[in-house]
């Protein structure tokens, strides 16, 4: 969470998958990703700290293109940050949109999402896209969000 710690209107999000994609629109906060494969960061007013084996290929009309295996933690606000990969784990604490859609791996899984709590997580599909918000938003009939801790 670092200096967006305690910020108004900020969730967390947590992603894991072995293989798949996701793109995060306008979103800001701290983004904190592990991955093998390749990132775009879009429009970013921010900085991006990179760790292990990441080397950045392009910096052009505000893109950045990250390849290799290692950690990226990007800070700010951004127009989107794409991933494609695999071994992926991000913890995200901020606010915006994420879509996500998983491959099968070798052990016929795609993936998984949840907020705070661990034990309610999300399944990442596979015949489709998945839009969700951060911070969640529940919506329905009767709906009622989520108790959050604290």
């Amino acid at each position: 969470m670092g200096s967006f710690a305690g910020t108004q209107g900020y969730g967390t999000m947590n992603l894991q998958s072995n293989l798949g994609t996701f793109r995060s629109i306008d979103g800001e906060g701290r983004f904190d990703i592990a991955f093998k494969g390749s990132l775009l960061v879009s429009k970013l007013e921010g900085k991006v700290t990179p760790v292990g084996a990441i080397k950045k290929e392009y910096d052009k009309y505000g893109r950045q293109v990250y390849f290799g295996e290692g950690r990226l933690v990007v800070e700010g606000k951004w127009r989107a940050i794409q991933w494609f990969g695999s071994n992926m784990r991000t913890t995200w604490y901020g606010k915006g949109l994420i879509l996500i859609l998983g491959e099968f791996d070798k052990d016929l899984k795609t993936g998984s999402y949840w907020y705070e709590d661990a034990n309610e997580k999300g399944a990442f599909p596979v015949n489709g896209v998945v839009t969700l918000t951060l911070p969640e938003s529940v919506f329905g009939a009767g709906a009622t969000p989520r108790k959050r801790g604290g």
